[in-house]
């Protein structure tokens, strides 16, 4: 069913008033041209309709494979988690710096460029918006012991490109050489140091080895982490003070996280979101005439033929869907909408520009778990105003009615966001805001 709210301008109402007034004021003669002194037309009215998907929507679609974990440059932590998802962190630094400014034994600064490294920790950051536990969990950190590429490794690849395929000697990260456990706590705040002695954080320091690289993992069951960023701090002995040491940041040259199961295409609904990331495409028809609800037709009567300029705000209205647990949004997630500028091409067509704009439509990650069925609207606005006049006019401008949905950036999270599709009590809607007035007949 369509929703109608009525509104009438207290300002129109008013100049109606005036203008009776001194017509009776003025003369008491009937009009020649009409039957009755009411010559001026009904007021205008705004009303809100919610028009059924059956009547503007059709052919939605999900796609998948959007971006690679590695393109975030963060790590998803998991054990277990919901039962099933497991995950890891994969991390590489670049050269280590091979000088440092330090002073010597008589207190003046130098340029030192010959450095013992003697120990180093590893600092990660946890994100408190994304995380499961509120008590304190373990984690241990492991030297990689095979090659991998930042980009494409994934749980059973450690290079997964179109030049090459390669598995890990075992899924999820091959064998690690162990190096340091630690625990972390939320209320003793947002890191966890590994402490590295000399040969470990030397064994580090060869940059052309294709094998070196980290991997964090989480020991305690149950729960999902995120990673913020994990950073290398060396700690070195300068030769021109040899009683001092010096701590200095290494670059992250890499970081990503490999996940086990991935999930599959939805059975049903709408997807946004999610490492790679999924969008969902949907063709849009505007209604031209409106020939409902009963209350609008008492007012301004039926049928209503609807102009750019009467359209003052468009939005397509998703409800949402509780996303399956291990990949349930824990943290604020964004949505965009964009015009799909060739259906034929998809899933790798181009995009228009955002219809929302920065920084997209922001949805707590509540409404995806406790809150499942609340009505989200994403604003359309310009889109519909400009199919609307396109279709009065007449002209065939082969612009697509195609959308897209999709997260502000791509991937933005491990977690996605799912809405109700066709077909359920809960299907999309299209809402429309629409000022109309009644048609004037002639005498």
């Amino acid at each position: 069913m369509r929703r109608l709210k009525q509104m009438k301008s207290r300002q129109h109402a008013s100049l109606v008033a005036a203008l009776s007034l001194t017509t009776l004021a003025a003369c008491s003669e009937r009009i020649p041209t009409s039957p009755e002194n009411d010559v001026l037309p009904g007021a205008p009215v705004t009303i809100e309709i919610e028009v059924p998907w059956e009547e503007f929507g059709s052919a939605l679609e999900v796609y998948g494979g959007y971006g690679t974990p590695g393109d975030l440059g963060t790590g998803v932590l998991a054990n277990a988690f919901a039962g099933s998802l497991d995950a890891r962190t994969l991390v590489r630094f670049g050269a280590y710096p091979q000088s440092a400014s330090v002073q010597d034994t008589e207190g003046t600064t130098v340029t030192d460029t010959d450095l013992t490294v003697v120990g180093g920790r590893l600092v990660a950051s946890i994100d408190r918006t994304d995380r499961t536990n509120d008590g304190p969990v373990t984690l241990t950190l492991g030297a990689t012991q095979e090659a991998w590429h930042g980009r494409s490794a994934g749980w059973d690849h450690a290079v997964d490109t179109l030049g090459e395929r390669r598995s890990w000697t075992e899924p999820g990260g091959g064998v690690v050489t162990p190096l340091d456990t630690a625990t972390w706590d939320p209320a003793s705040g947002d890191t966890v140091s590994f402490v590295l002695d000399s040969v470990e954080a030397a064994a580090w320091s060869d940059a052309s080895d294709p094998d070196r690289g980290g991997r964090l993992d989480l020991v305690t069951e149950g729960h999902r982490l995120g990673v913020e960023s994990m950073d290398l701090r060396l700690t070195v002995r300068p030769s021109v003070n040899p009683d001092t040491t010096v701590v200095l940041d290494v670059p992250r040259q890499a970081t990503t996280f490999i996940y086990d199961p991935r999930p599959g295409p939805p059975s049903a609904g709408i997807r946004v979101g999610g490492a790679p990331a999924w969008r969902s495409v949907l063709d849009l028809e505007v209604p031209r005439e409106l020939t409902g609800p009963a209350e609008l037709c008492d007012a301004v009567g039926c049928p209503v033929t609807l102009s750019r300029e009467a359209v003052s705000y468009a939005a397509l209205v998703l409800r949402t869907r509780r996303s399956e647990e291990a990949f349930q949004p824990r943290d604020t997630v964004g949505l965009d909408v964009r015009e799909v500028l060739s259906r034929e091409a998809l899933p790798k067509s181009p995009l228009g520009s955002s219809l929302i704009g920065a920084p997209g439509k922001q949805m707590p990650g509540i409404l995806f778990r406790e809150e499942e069925g609340a009505a989200v609207e994403i604003p359309i606005t310009p889109f519909v105003r400009d199919r609307v006049g396109e279709t009065a006019s007449g002209a065939d401008t082969g612009r697509s009615n195609t959308l897209a949905l999709l997260s502000t950036f791509e991937p933005l999270s491990i977690a996605y966001a799912s809405f109700h599709g066709p077909g359920s009590s809960q299907a999309p809607a299209l809402k429309l805001v629409v000022t109309v007035g009644p048609s004037v007949e002639l005498p």
